[in-house]
């Protein structure tokens, strides 16, 4: 038979401007910590169970497994120019924040420019008094 009952709650799709700001700069640090090889900042924010989906891997990435291309693409020689994010839409579930977002990044290895752009997911969770970033799922605009 037919399954009645009550419609799912509605989700808080606005955040307070000070706490939207404050999760709009640990992203955007996140991902300059990523592109820059900085492993050391990227463990103050990312959580040890890490789930990273990256545009063209078959599978997705642990903490470790991230924290290791980070520093493979520095030590590659790549540098990051830029990265912007438009379009943002957020889902907050108590204590959890999902960031959806269009992603535009330029890098730059051995004097060529690359650029990605895409489509991003992303999930915070307050943990105490901060925010830290648990995973997130890209992909690529053609």
């Amino acid at each position: 038979g037919v399954v009645r009952g009550q419609s799912a709650p509605a989700v808080s799709t606005t955040l307070p401007a000070d706490e939207l700001k404050s999760l709009s700069a640990i992203r955007h640090a996140v991902w300059v910590d990523w592109f820059t090889g900085d492993t050391a900042a990227l463990r103050r924010v990312l959580t040890p169970e890490l789930v990273a989906l990256s545009p063209g891997a078959p599978h997705w990435q642990s903490l470790s497994e991230s924290l290791a291309a980070s520093a493979a693409f520095k030590a590659s020689g790549g540098r990051l120019i830029s990265v912007t994010f438009d379009s943002a839409t957020t889902h907050r579930f108590g204590e959890t924040v999902v960031m959806f977002s269009h992603y535009l990044v330029v890098t730059e290895r051995k004097g060529e420019r690359s650029t990605q752009q895409g489509r991003a997911t992303e999930v915070f969770v307050r943990r105490g008094t901060r925010w830290v970033h648990t995973s997130w799922h890209l992909d690529r605009y053609p």
